[in-house]
């Protein structure tokens, strides 16, 4: 049974990947915005002199980009990516990875993750109130390229937490349509996550 839950979740994950990568390839312009944060009360303005960007990717490539790119948009503290430190065979441990960054005098990492992928596809309605009218709209439609139109959503789950107190400080949720490229689309959500952690006055 549990052979078969883990054959089911590799295959769930390989499936995001897949999907994800034909979003980057095939997407044509990018548009990020929060959709959910949420900060500990107490925990505004926290004082982090040193945060570590955890990408969660098993591409080790996707995993730098990423971590490059938030690093380099997290402003008021130093940020740094976690690969410098974390090797890729290590980062799906957390208790090795905290003790790495622990050692390397981080007091933050900030944990990023693809959340998940989904498309929405609309159709153009046209003149369909009669039968020549429709069939004539419609047997064009179908047959040309362009009748459906498909928009690729990828969500991002960002989260930083406090590492001496192993505490969840603030976390942001994230929603893209349409990514161009890997390069564009990590660019845009490291942006995006920045600016909501500057707005939740998390850092200033």
């Amino acid at each position: 049974m549990n052979a078969k839950v883990n054959r089911k979740t590799r295959l769930g994950a390989a499936r995001v990947g897949v999907i994800f990568g034909l979003a980057l390839i095939l997407g044509s312009c990018a548009s990020t915005t929060m959709t959910n944060t949420w900060t500990d009360p107490t925990a505004r303005n926290t004082g982090l002199s040193k945060i570590a960007v955890v990408s969660l990717s098993p591409d080790p490539g996707l995993r730098r980009m990423a971590e490059d790119s938030a690093a380099s948009h997290i402003t008021g503290t130093v940020a740094e990516p976690s690969y410098r430190y974390v090797p890729d065979a290590d980062v799906r441990n957390q208790e090795t990875v905290k003790a790495l960054l622990l050692a390397h005098g981080f007091d933050g990492a900030l944990v990023m993750r693809v959340a998940g992928v989904e498309e929405q596809v609309r159709s153009f309605p046209g003149p369909y109130f009669t039968f020549d009218g429709y069939y004539a709209w419609a047997g064009s439609a179908v047959f040309a390229p362009g009748y459906l139109e498909t928009d690729t959503i990828v969500h991002v789950v960002s989260n930083l937490y406090s590492l001496p107190e192993n505490k969840l400080i603030w976390s942001g949720v994230s929603r893209s349509f349409d990514p161009s490229s890997t390069k564009a689309f990590m660019n845009d959500v490291s942006k995006t996550v920045a600016k909501s952690l500057v707005r939740d006055r998390i850092v200033l």
